[in-house]
């Protein structure tokens, strides 16, 4: 056995209990060190983070309602029986006017002339419009829409229709629904009135001009989109005022437009549109409440919670 192997073999079993002492004091270590570390995290009580706290919804005292967002991320922010169909009273007008404008060849703005007939001038008064208009008078069409819109008059709301047959334009009203997807919406007048002799209960309702929240949702985004005219006509007073109240807005807040309707039946409607400084724009329907005052109270409520 050379030299050089002699001292190799030697070199290597004094080694070994070196070696064998560096393993064990490493796992040692090892061992010691984990338990310092995984310790702990077995023993950590997990903290669930809080989630921002839901605003309450408000109590609307109405039959149905809703809120909606519906440009910008479009989210149905309030909901209250919102496929319901109930009579809608003179928000039924928002569809009469949508007819009109898109038939230009029934009423041009610079050139048709609508005659008062005795069934026009004969129809029930709107409560916040002086009066019926009168047999014979002659009116234009941007005169009517605007006793229809801003007034409410039901005497101009069957006028247009009897330009081209009342029943012929309450056809073209219910198909324009159909067309907009307003699968629980049908008309029976232009002019949203209750029929006589006729009370609602849910048995019943195809004597009525129906709707839903949800539906008339729909309806304003159309009109926000296709004919935004008709809006713009119901903002033209210096405040929204209807009646027996007034819609208080946010310095934030900026008046699009809406529509206000009460019969016996349908009670307090309303549809009342607004825009955020951020751009978003907000539909808002109260249906069935149980006063002209309470529909205006019943939005009030929407409009602060949306803002609060």
């Amino acid at each position: 056995m050379t030299k050089r192997l002699k001292f190799f073999l030697i070199a290597f079993l004094i080694s070994l209990p070196f070696w064998w002492g560096i393993n064990i004091f490493q796992e040692n270590l090892e061992n010691y060190f984990y338990a310092q570390i995984s310790q702990p995290f077995e023993n950590i009580v997990k903290i669930k983070i809080p989630e921002k706290p839901q605003k309450p919804n408000p109590e609307i005292q109405a039959k149905a309602a809703i809120s909606a967002r519906i440009n910008k991320r479009e989210k149905i922010l309030f909901r209250k029986e919102i496929d319901r169909s109930l009579p809608i009273a003179s928000l039924t007008k928002l569809m009469t006017a949508v007819i009109v404008l898109e038939n230009p060849e029934n009423y041009d703005f610079k050139n048709t002339l609508i005659t008062i007939s005795p069934t026009a001038a004969n129809q029930e008064n709107a409560p916040n419009y002086n009066g019926n208009l009168k047999i014979g008078e002659k009116f234009s069409t941007e005169q009517l829409l605007n006793s229809m819109l801003i007034y409410s008059s039901n005497d101009a709301a069957q006028a247009f229709s009897e330009v081209i047959g009342t029943d012929n334009f309450v056809e073209m009203m219910n198909q324009k629904a159909e067309e907009l997807g307003l699968n629980n919406t049908h008309f029976v007048n232009p002019t949203g009135l209750d029929p006589k002799n006729s009370t609602y209960n849910p048995d019943n309702i195809d004597y009525f001009d129906y709707s839903t929240a949800g539906d008339l949702v729909k309806l304003a985004q159309y009109i926000l989109k296709e004919h935004l005219l008709i809006f713009e006509i119901s903002t033209q007073k210096q405040e929204y005022k209807v009646e027996n109240g007034i819609l208080d807005l946010f310095l934030t807040q900026d008046i699009i437009g809406g529509k206000t309707g009460y019969t016996d039946e349908a009670g307090g409607c309303i549809l009342f549109i607004f825009k955020d400084e951020g751009g978003n724009f907000f539909v808002n329907v109260v249906l069935g409440a149980s006063s002209t005052l309470t529909r205006i109270e019943e939005m009030q409520k929407l409009i602060n919670w949306l803002i609060l």
